[in-house]
């Protein structure tokens, strides 16, 4: 009796193992079924994705006899590289990696077999626009770096283009040792930060406009190209003297010695609350894909680290996609819409909680400043007409005898093309020739 007694135990313990067992496999099924089908070294699944296509129709990726083919046209097919995705799926953020279960009508009863059901679900579009990406391609002009814009009233991101590329169609067989295609199959504009320049003075500005809300508008700083702070010199772009300015006038000379006696006023503790309020230090989620963070950490900096910090250099990052978000929230009074690359239901998809990066008040003093920096700095002439661009340039200094990287930021003032974008340009001549003409492709695709 003992033996049988000890026999059922043994039985109750291996079926208790066994259910556990299931019970594991299949709430992983669940939850990460989708990952284990759609593994890049499954390299078959791509030719048996559905179609990809922008918003007017246009077919950027399909498949046909067992293969996977893009855009007809070359330029396209570059430029939005990093959006779609790579056959080999190399690429993880592209469409082809993160909605690659819909694409191929995966689902968690059928798996990848082919059913008249699962078939309703492989065709794609997305919110992009095929021409200004590939404006934005061709006004990179070969150069690495990024380019991000979307609609801040729909959400729709119109245009997104990361660089160094490739052809997917033709992918080159020395990628894997040709310097020139170094991190092409990162996506600059969610997986990267970069030096920011001056456009980072727009958060020095909202600290200011926080801690001196009667007086910030008013408040001067002499400059005369060059001064000792903190035991170092702080230097504007070419030794230029400003004299004495306003904040106005401050923004658009982009003037680096007003900001670092603002900041040295301030202090460190003010400028650095008010950037993680407006979301730095923070990776922002773009519906799953976590985006790399713009970063600020002035818990050790000197004087003189402060003051630089406060212009953008120091050890202060920015990447691109919040860089938009946060200009989209001071076009939209504080708040952004989430952005999203199709329209439907899809996992890139859908407006999301709207992010508060600001008050009401601050949004407004920054667009006048914005506004103020194109109407009589940078001159209304370099965008389409009506859209009442407001911006902000910089040329972050990266060292190494390179040459700076080349910023825009900034959105219009206009019910008719709500946009806001942010554009970085590695090694350009500066922010104004490079950036601005950049921005400028875009706008006028889109126009």
């Amino acid at each position: 009796m003992k033996t049988v007694g000890f026999r059922s135990v043994v039985l109750y313990i291996l079926l208790a193992v066994f259910l556990g067992g299931l019970g594991y496999l299949v709430v992983n099924l669940f939850f990460h079924g989708r990952q284990w089908a759609m593994q890049p070294y499954n390299g078959h699944l791509s030719a048996q994705m559905g179609d990809i296509k922008d918003r007017n129709g246009n077919v950027l990726a399909t498949s046909q006899d067992g293969e996977r083919f893009y855009s007809d046209d070359e330029t396209v097919r570059r430029a939005l590289l990093h959006t779609i995705g790579d056959t080999a799926g190399y690429i993880g953020t592209g469409v082809q990696s993160v909605m690659g279960d819909k694409l191929t009508g995966y689902n968690l009863i059928t798996g990848l077999n082919r059913t008249p059901f699962t078939s309703l679900s492989s065709k794609l579009e997305l919110t992009v626009d095929q021409a200004a990406c590939a404006a934005a391609y061709n006004a990179m002009a070969g150069r690495s770096g990024a380019a991000i814009l979307y609609d801040y009233e729909t959400g729709d991101i119109l245009c997104k283009v990361s660089a160094p590329t490739f052809d997917p169609a033709f992918v080159p067989e020395d990628i894997e040792t040709n310097d020139a295609y170094k991190g092409a199959y990162v996506d600059n504009t969610l997986s990267s930060s970069f030096t920011p320049g001056s456009i980072f003075k727009v958060v020095t500005a909202a600290a200011a406009m926080d801690l001196w809300p009667d007086s910030w508008s008013t408040r001067t700083y002499e400059c005369w190209g060059s001064e000792e702070i903190g035991g170092s010199n702080i230097t504007c772009l070419h030794g230029e003297s400003h004299g004495n300015q306003d904040m106005f006038a401050a923004l658009g000379n982009s003037c680096n010695i007003y900001f670092a006696k603002l900041a040295g006023d301030m202090g460190g503790e003010a400028l650095q609350r008010k950037a993680e309020e407006m979301g730095f230090n923070v990776n922002l989620d773009f519906h799953g894909v976590t985006v790399a963070k713009s970063s600020l950490d002035l818990s050790a900096a000197n004087a003189n680290e402060l003051g630089w910090a406060a212009v953008g250099q120091y050890t202060v990052l920015t990447n691109p996609y919040h860089m938009m978000v946060l200009m989209g929230a001071v076009a939209k009074g504080g708040t952004y819409t989430q952005p999203r690359l199709t329209e439907r239901g899809d996992f890139f998809s859908g407006v999301g909680t709207p992010g508060r990066l600001m008050g009401p008040e601050t949004a407004q003093q920054l667009k006048s400043l914005l506004r103020s920096d194109v109407e009589n700095y940078y001159g209304d002439w370099m965008f389409p007409q009506g859209m009442n661009v407001c911006a902000k340039t910089g040329t972050g200094e990266v060292g190494e005898g390179k040459a700076p990287n080349c910023w825009m930021v900034g959105f219009c003032d206009s019910a008719q093309y709500p946009y806001a974008f942010a554009v970085v340009v590695e090694e350009g001549e500066g922010g104004i020739e490079t950036a601005g003409s950049l921005v400028s492709a875009m706008l006028q695709a889109l126009a």
